[in-house]
């Protein structure tokens, strides 16, 4: 099975993550390098992967006016918890509005799942990313779901992906 996020689909993610709230291009940026890391934090070269980063990257970047190769590629790659940690503490500043956090956070639950086989370390990123973002459970929650039927109208795509088992082998659940 293939993700594929046409402009359509794109929209509707934007409607519930941004709604009419405009975004800076500074935050398109960071929504974009979170893209690229939770692509990349795997270390797994996935075809259907590199073709949902292209054209996220590519709607993001027609959304904020920017050019689609004005963005470099997310380098180097964090391999240890520690840099990822600091990476997203970063971005996460860049993120101001809670609709930045939101589509960012959205964009790497879609990403990181594209391949439907979810690794430890991309459950533990996204359970990362949610903390640094500080997305609530039940608005993190709901933002799956909801773009879980976006993506595959009619299945169930990944209902359990583990964030809260991440969050409890991190010592962190419920923040």
């Amino acid at each position: 099975m293939s993700i594929e996020i046409d402009d359509e689909k794109f929209q509707q993610i934007l409607d519930i993550t941004i709604g009419d709230e405009p975004l800076d291009q500074r935050e398109i940026r960071a929504v974009v390098q979170v893209v690229q890391l939770a692509a990349s934090v795997d270390l797994d070269e996935d075809p259907a992967e590199r073709a949902l980063v292209h054209a996220l990257t590519r709607q993001l970047c027609t959304l904020g006016g920017l050019d689609l190769h004005g963005i470099p590629p997310l380098s180097p790659v964090p391999t240890d918890d520690e840099e990822r940690a600091a990476l997203i503490a970063v971005l996460a500043q860049q993120l101001v509005t809670s609709a930045a956090r939101d589509l960012a956070f959205a964009l790497a639950y879609l990403v990181i799942i594209v391949d439907l086989e979810l690794a430890p370390i991309e459950g533990d990123l996204l359970a990362q990313v949610q903390r640094a973002l500080a997305i609530p459970s039940s608005r993190g929650d709901r933002l799956i779901a909801m773009i879980a039927r976006i993506v595959t109208p009619g299945e169930a795509l990944a209902p359990d992906l583990g964030i809260a088992a991440a969050e409890a082998r991190s010592g962190s659940a419920g923040h």
